[in-house]
């Protein structure tokens, strides 16, 4: 590693320390085998980040609360909290030099970036009609049903926040001092 790279990740971190000049090349050999295998941060990153994006389900949204569902509206409950599929399905992958999160179901994009979901027609799979109760509580059936588009808002579940930043650069500056 570069001495200036790890110069950069030093500071961004906020570690501070004074060296003499002797003592300069004997800290950095030391420091530079702990970035060769960051996996050990970088895990714990991911555990706090995951931690962090559950809290932001919880409530409903952070910094900025999510605009409500219709289905929220209709039957109660909380927006993106249904089965609790999508929140479940929140996943984190931590290696030697990154860590990512991410949700390994179909619908996790639309609801994190917002967009269009384009028109569609439902047709029953094991029954004959569909059957669905409609907002006025009225029993509906149907040979097939036409989905207009709909414009779904951006509902950002996978956010890292400010005090997010403060927890990774904690974790980090303790692996550095070896705390």
């Amino acid at each position: 590693m570069a001495l200036w790279a790890l110069w950069i990740i030093i500071n961004m971190i906020g570690v501070r320390f004074k060296l003499f000049e002797r003592d300069f090349r004997q800290a950095i050999d030391g420091l530079t085998g702990k970035f060769e295998n960051l996996s050990t941060p970088l895990k714990q990153c991911g555990v706090a980040g995951l931690r962090s994006i559950a809290k932001t389900f919880k409530a409903g949204g952070r910094p900025v609360r999510w605009k409500p569902s219709k289905r929220a509206e209709m039957q109660g409950g909380k927006t993106l909290i249904d089965t609790a599929r999508l929140a479940r399905s929140i996943t984190m992958d931590a290696g030697t030099k990154s860590v990512s999160w991410g949700a390994n179901v179909k619908y996790a994009r639309i609801h994190q970036l917002g967009g269009t979901i384009p028109a569609r027609t439902i047709l029953p799979r094991r029954k004959r009609a569909l059957r669905w109760i409609d907002p006025s509580g009225q029993v509906r059936f149907a040979k097939k049903a036409r989905i207009p588009a709909t414009q779904m808002p951006a509902r950002p579940f996978l956010v890292i926040q400010d005090e997010d930043w403060r927890t990774f650069r904690r974790i980090f500056a303790d692996y550095i001092s070896g705390e």
